[in-house]
């Protein structure tokens, strides 16, 4: 385990969404899911709710949604590209396989969403609540995740490797067989993580943190 550096300045090679200054607001926002494929671009979407649908594609493409709500949705395919979720429901979502580049999802409920084959690089995911997660198997590439509730989330043989743990709830979570070289995870509750001492080799903790793994290398303080 690599000892916490000094503090300072926080640097992350986590590339923002980029967002066109003027999104087009549809009349009728709710009209564009109607369709089971779903095509999104340079759209601001606000206060639609489709919840307990299914579709095959969700495709968006420089896109804002807020306050949206797909909750216990079923999503076949999702490819997203510099898309922002803010404060939108998507409790239970389930997606057979997610990418995308430049995500972000701020404040937003996500708790108990099965995201499979997930492949998702400079994702942002900020507040919210998580718990319950699943997100096994999946690959995260520089990403970023502040101050969420993770706790009893699943990121079973994940590849998390460079990402950052801010201020994260994790109590719980299933981390093994985890990737976690260079994953940041100072500052974080980690209570009941399940991972090994193999998984967490790499990993950037602060002290106190360091303390809680020590039952792991099968050393006694005394």
């Amino acid at each position: 385990m690599k000892r916490s550096k000094p503090a300072g300045k926080e640097k992350t090679t986590r590339d923002s969404v980029d967002l066109p200054r003027v999104l087009e607001e549809p009349d009728d926002a709710a009209a564009l899911f109607d369709s089971p494929s779903i095509e999104l671009e340079e759209l601001a979407i606000r206060g639609v709710r489709r919840e307990d649908c299914s579709f095959r594609r969700l495709e968006a493409t420089s896109v804002s949604l807020e306050s949206v709500s797909l909750a216990r949705t079923s999503i076949q395919l999702a490819e997203w590209r510099d898309v922002r979720f803010t404060r939108c429901d998507l409790a239970n979502v389930s997606i057979r396989a997610v990418s995308g580049i430049r995500v972000e999802l701020v404040e937003c409920r996500m708790t108990g969403v099965n995201w499979a084959e997930l492949d998702l690089q400079s994702l942002l995911v900020s507040g919210g609540d998580q718990r319950f997660a699943q997100f096994r198997l999946g690959k995260f590439h520089r990403c970023e995740f502040d101050n969420c509730d993770f706790e009893d989330a699943d990121f079973y043989n994940a590849d998390l490797r460079g990402c950052v743990f801010r201020r994260c709830n994790l109590k719980n979570a299933e981390m093994n067989g985890a990737k976690l070289t260079g994953t940041d995870l100072r500052g974080s509750i980690l209570d009941g993580l399940k991972l090994t001492a193999a998984d967490v080799s790499g990993a950037i903790v602060d002290a106190a943190q360091a303390l809680s793994f020590v039952p792991l290398l099968g050393v006694r303080i005394e």
